[in-house]
This record gives structure tokens, C-alpha cells and sequence, in this order.
């Protein structure tokens, strides 16, 4: 995908989320690293899983800034309506669904590393077996911090849980490797896309077959040619690209 293709669509965004770098879980540091608050986090999300009457996905925090710092404690998260009406507020746990118990621990991040949060919920009401509510989007705040984000994500407001936060990814290092290179391909020279891509699908085959579908849609994004696009080739790279978005939980950046 190059520039003339890229203007041809009309599909990059600006200012949408700071470009990721590598994953790594963060080295120790003592008790008086100061917390990382509102400037120094970039924070993204995997995408949402599902099981039979359960679903997640897992916040990733990464430290933008060039310090060190630390984060302890839980995110808060709402799940909102189209009007941004708050359905249920996440209620924070240690206890996962799968019988997993979370520890409260002080999560260090050198500039680059990540910390992460698991969101939970059911997708039954468990009381009733009758439906439940799912939001349009979903607000969440990192612990330690007053600043607010919102990512169009359909959680059920049944059993909606957040548990504490965490250093690493969960591991979600594939996912989030590759959700770095996708933001980077949007900072970076037309002329670089293909490289960013590959990259970002030589990561995700690291999941194995989790992620076949989008590397497929990225080594077709890549394929389309430089120049004198079809009608058909236009349409395929601007659903590649939306589809691609959806998935990084990067709506808007080139969509």
C-alpha cells in the first residue's frame, strides 16, 4: 500500500493513537518509582474473546515517556450506551472466571514496556439465564490516573469484571507487537507500509493459526499494486483496511 493509493482512499487518520514499540515485561525497580499518570501511557486493547456464555479482552498500557515509572492497582471501566449513558460500572476482582486468581502488585515500566488488565464478563445473566444488555462502547481509566479513554467495544453489562493491573501483556506479546507495528505504519513514509506489515504479520504467526484471517487481509493489503488502481482493488484495500482497524482497535487511523 503506498501514498497514491493511501490519498486515492482518502484513508489515513491523524492524531489517533502514539505509535508502540517493542513488547517486553518490565524489570524491577523499587518502591519509589514514581506512578506513570495522565501523559505517560498509551493505552490500547486486544481484541475481545469469546467462549460459550463468557467473553474478555485485555487492556494493554504501554509507557510512552522517557521515565520510568509504575502503575498499581485496578483500571475503572463503564460500559456505555450510544449516548454514552453508563449501562453497568466493572466491578474490580481478583478472582477471573476460569477459577484464575489475580495479585495486586506494582507494575514497573522502563520507557517502551508494558503493564496490562483483563476486562471479563458474561454474556448470560447468570441470576436469570435471560439476556443481558451489551454496550455500544466502553470508558476506562488506568489506575493511578484521571485520563479517560473510550473504545467502541461491546461488552455485557452481566458479571462485568476488571481485574488488577499487571506487568507484561497477558500473553497478548504476538498481538501486541503487531498492533505496534500497524499504529507505526501510519507515522511512517508510504513507501515503508509493506515493511511495517511484514512485520506485523511475521508477529502475529507467532500465534500459531489464532490469527490467520488478518494475516491474510494483510498480505492482501500488500499485494494490491502501487499504481492505477481498479475500482475492485480501491473497494478491496478500503474493506482490508477497515476490517484491519476493527481489529487493532484502531478505528479511524486509516479507515
Amino acid at each position: 500500500m503506498n501514498g497514491i493509493r493511501i490519498r486515492a482512499l482518502g484513508l489515513i487518520g491523524t492524531g489517533i493513537l502514539a505509535a508502540l514499540t517493542s513488547v517486553a515485561v518490565a524489570p524491577h525497580a523499587g518502591a519509589a518509582t514514581p506512578a506513570c499518570g495522565n501523559s505517560a501511557l498509551t493505552i490500547t486493547h486486544t481484541p475481545t474473546q469469546g467462549t460459550t456464555g463468557h467473553g474478555s479482552f485485555v487492556l494493554l498500557y504501554r509507557n510512552a515517556s522517557a521515565a520510568t515509572c509504575s502503575i498499581y492497582g485496578y483500571p475503572g471501566l463503564d460500559a456505555l450506551n450510544s449516548t454514552g449513558h453508563v449501562l453497568a460500572h466493572a466491578t474490580r476482582t481478583l478472582h477471573g472466571f476460569a477459577g484464575g486468581v489475580t495479585t495486586e502488585t506494582t507494575a514497573v515500566l522502563a520507557p517502551g514496556y508494558y503493564a496490562s488488565a483483563t476486562v471479563e464478563w458474561m454474556n448470560f445473566n447468570p441470576v436469570t439465564s435471560g439476556a443481558c444488555a451489551f454496550s455500544t462502547s466502553v470508558a476506562t481509566t488506568p489506575a493511578n490516573t484521571t485520563h479517560t479513554v473510550r473504545f467502541p467495544l461491546a461488552v455485557s453489562v452481566c458479571s462485568l469484571q476488571v481485574h488488577p493491573t499487571v506487568a507484561g501483556t497477558s500473553g497478548n506479546d504476538a498481538f501486541a507487537r503487531a498492533q505496534a507495528d500497524w499504529l507505526h505504519g501510519a507515522t511512517v513514509d508510504s513507501a515503508s507500509h509493506n515493511l511495517v506489515w511484514t512485520a506485523a504479520v511475521n508477529h502475529l504467526k507467532a500465534a500459531g493459526s489464532a490469527y490467520a484471517t488478518q494475516i491474510a487481509l494483510l498480505k492482501q493489503l500488500m499485494s494490491i499494486p502501487e499504481t492505477s488502481l481498479t475500482p475492485a482493488q480501491i473497494a478491496t484495500a478500503s474493506k482490508d483496511l477497515k476490517a484491519l482497524d476493527v481489529f487493532f482497535g484502531t478505528v479511524g487511523l486509516y479507515s
